[in-house]
């Protein structure tokens, strides 16, 4: 029976990460804004992220403005999680950032 569960846990486990799907766009950096990293696509829509890679940070430093204005490819997951009332809200975590050169 433990050794059941044990497995169970290990199946779950393993679901759960590889659930995350990653997905690859092209926008330009609009700087940190009220808490998010905004964006905006090749056809002018607003993209925002809450969260930033640790990987990601120390190559980019998105909290200053020297990267304002520039084309960046974003790789990204966006997962659900619940907030304090309960709610599921969307957070949004940039994995990559590659700057064309």
């Amino acid at each position: 029976m433990k050794s059941l569960l044990i497995v169970l846990f290990v199946s779950i486990s393993t679901l759960t990460a590889y659930g995350q799907d990653e997905s690859t766009m092209n926008a330009t950096y609009e700087g940190f804004i009220n808490g998010t990293y905004v964006f905006t696509d090749d056809e002018g829509e607003r993209v925002e992220f809450n969260n930033v890679a640790n990987g990601v940070s120390a190559k980019y430093d998105l909290n200053s403005s020297k990267f304002v204005g520039r084309q960046f490819s974003i790789t990204f997951t966006i997962d659900l999680e619940m907030d304090e009332d309960d709610e599921e809200i969307q957070v949004s975590t940039i994995t990559n950032l590659l700057m064309p050169e």
